[in-house]
């Protein structure tokens, strides 16, 4: 069952799929990002990610550079946690590799299980603990491409 909180803390799970529209999370200044953008080809597919988290222009297109950008953002500044919204996100990668998609759920999983560590090291990078969650919105939950272990979220 979801609580309401579940996007403010730091516990798991990260990753959650909804058949709502990003309209119903706006209290938590969501980072939308269009699935319908991401269809065709990797490189739309990171182009999309990269655009709305203002990723470096160094950014490489592969999943060891995504996750690193992911769990840095560094340059993001105001931020007390992070709620991504994925409209349309059964287009997700449908046209890409068949095996990416689910390599993109585990870095999403990854990368939200990271920022629930705090990193402090004396260095200018440390930082708090902070929430990091992914909704990947759906039209139908029923025809869901996502695996039955992500829960699904319900208004908040």
């Amino acid at each position: 069952m979801f609580k309401k909180d579940a996007l403010d803390n730091i516990e798991a799970p990260w990753l959650f799929q909804t058949d709502h529209q990003a309209d119903v999370y706006n209290s938590y200044d969501p980072i939308i990002l269009s699935g319908s953008l991401m269809q065709q080809t990797l490189d739309a597919f990171y182009d999309e990610i990269y655009k709305k988290f203002h990723a470096p222009a160094y950014a490489g297109k592969n999943f060891n550079a995504l996750r690193d950008i992911l769990t840095d953002l560094s340059w993001i500044i105001n931020r007390s946690r992070y709620v991504v919204f994925f409209q349309n996100a059964e287009e997700i990668l449908i046209k890409g590799q068949a095996n990416a998609l689910q390599g993109f759920l585990e870095i999403l999983e990854a990368v939200g299980r990271e920022w629930s560590q705090p990193v402090q090291q004396g260095e200018a990078w440390d930082r708090p603990a902070m929430p990091f969650h992914s909704i990947l919105q759906v039209q139908a939950l029923s025809t869901s491409r996502f695996p039955h272990k992500v829960p699904v979220i319900g208004a908040v």
